[in-house]
């Protein structure tokens, strides 16, 4: 199985399944929530650094092109760390037995239909 063969949601659920197979990662849910928890925090570390790097920025470039050249600096890596936290809910999927193409398109059906009295942090619950 090779990663860039892959084009859908079930396509990486597989991969997932299949990798957990090869290197012999525990499949238990509980770990994996753990471990994507910790995940999320090495993207908000990521996210800190580009705040940091753009208000050291701001005042020779301006506040957007501070912001711009600070992620381009941390792209990558930041990159590579929401990547991480993207396995993680494919592996929890996966440890659940929940197709996540399906859960994704009923979630956002929902969302499309649903009026909030507030808009809620982030854009939607």
């Amino acid at each position: 199985m090779f990663p860039n063969a892959m084009k859908t949601i079930p396509d990486f659920q597989a991969f997932h399944r299949w990798l957990d197979e090869q290197k012999g990662w525990s499949q238990d849910l509980k770990l994996n929530m753990i471990l994507l928890t910790g995940e999320v925090g090495e993207v908000a570390n990521e996210v800190r650094k580009v705040v940091w790097r753009a208000q050291l920025l701001e005042a020779e470039m301006g506040e957007e092109a501070a912001w711009e050249a600070a992620l381009a600096e941390y792209r990558h890596d930041l990159g590579f760390e929401l990547a991480d936290c993207l396995a993680y809910i494919f592996k929890l999927a996966n440890n659940a037995g929940i197709d996540l193409e399906a859960a994704y398109r009923a979630k956002m059906a929902r969302n499309v239909q649903r009026e909030w009295t507030a808009p809620p942090p982030g854009g939607h619950d």
